[in-house]
């Protein structure tokens, strides 16, 4: 994943809650601006945009869709953005299409030294202009589980993580406040006592275990939008 403020645009996700077919996810997954399309279990969308006008883009899948969402959330892109320099782009597009390139590959992609490649990276992670954001499908009866949980309205990150325990923070949006988790749990009867538990906390809304059978993320956008970052910072040198 990556800040869409490094592209001057704000981050908008969509939630469609009534059942579509696999069609309708691919129709929507074309639309201008989206940055990754959800396909839940239970037939529901979540769409993801990076854009610049967020009410051409709800109107746009509505079309598609044939039905307003049922609920958004925005962040809007930061005024100070990340200054980035050619080689933080650079590597940036080398990890599109692949995130988990062997680290010795990535070297050899960018042509730059591992040292450069490595420090470049690792403030990449730090000042989060990117990170990593798992792909999960559905929960199993048993063993230990790891799943993505949404948590809605206004609730501290560390109250949260004082009942659901082992858990970080993926995503958050202030528009309405939203607060996406990654968890860790034993057992299925472990994750619904303490989402239950959740729910009763003072300032949540709901509480939603989101379950995905199908991610489909963009790489178009991310190649086309960092090329073209690239493309600037050679026009201000020159």
């Amino acid at each position: 994943m990556i800040d869409s403020s490094v592209f001057d645009r704000d981050d908008l996700l969509l939630f469609f809650h009534r059942g579509f077919p696999r069609k309708s996810v691919l129709a929507a997954f074309a639309a201008p601006d989206i940055s990754w399309v959800a396909w839940k279990v239970d037939g529901r969308i979540t769409l993801r945009l990076w854009t610049k006008n967020g009410l051409q883009a709800i109107n746009n899948l509505t079309k598609i869709l044939g039905v307003k969402p049922s609920m958004q959330a925005l962040t809007p892109h930061k005024k100070k953005r990340t200054s980035l320099s050619i080689i933080d782009l650079s590597i940036m597009d080398a990890l599109v299409d692949d995130p988990k390139i062997p680290f010795g590959e990535l070297v050899k992609t960018t042509g730059l030294s591992p040292k450069t490649v490595r420090k470049h990276l690792n403030l990449l992670l730090e000042t989060k202009t990117i990170s990593i954001d798992p792909l999960l499908g559905a929960l199993r009866d048993s063993g230990e589980l790891i799943y993505p949980l949404v948590v809605a309205g206004k609730v501290s990150i560390n109250e949260v993580q004082k009942i659901m325990g082992e858990s970080a923070q993926t995503h958050h949006t202030l528009q309405p406040p939203m607060n996406n988790l990654l968890c860790r749990a034993s057992s299925l009867a472990e994750v619904i006592t303490k989402t239950h538990s959740l729910e009763k906390v003072q300032g949540v809304k709901y509480v939603t275990i989101s379950l995905n059978q199908e991610v489909l993320v963009s790489r178009y956008i991310r190649h086309a939008l960092i090329r073209e970052e690239i493309i600037k910072l050679k026009k201000n040198q020159r």
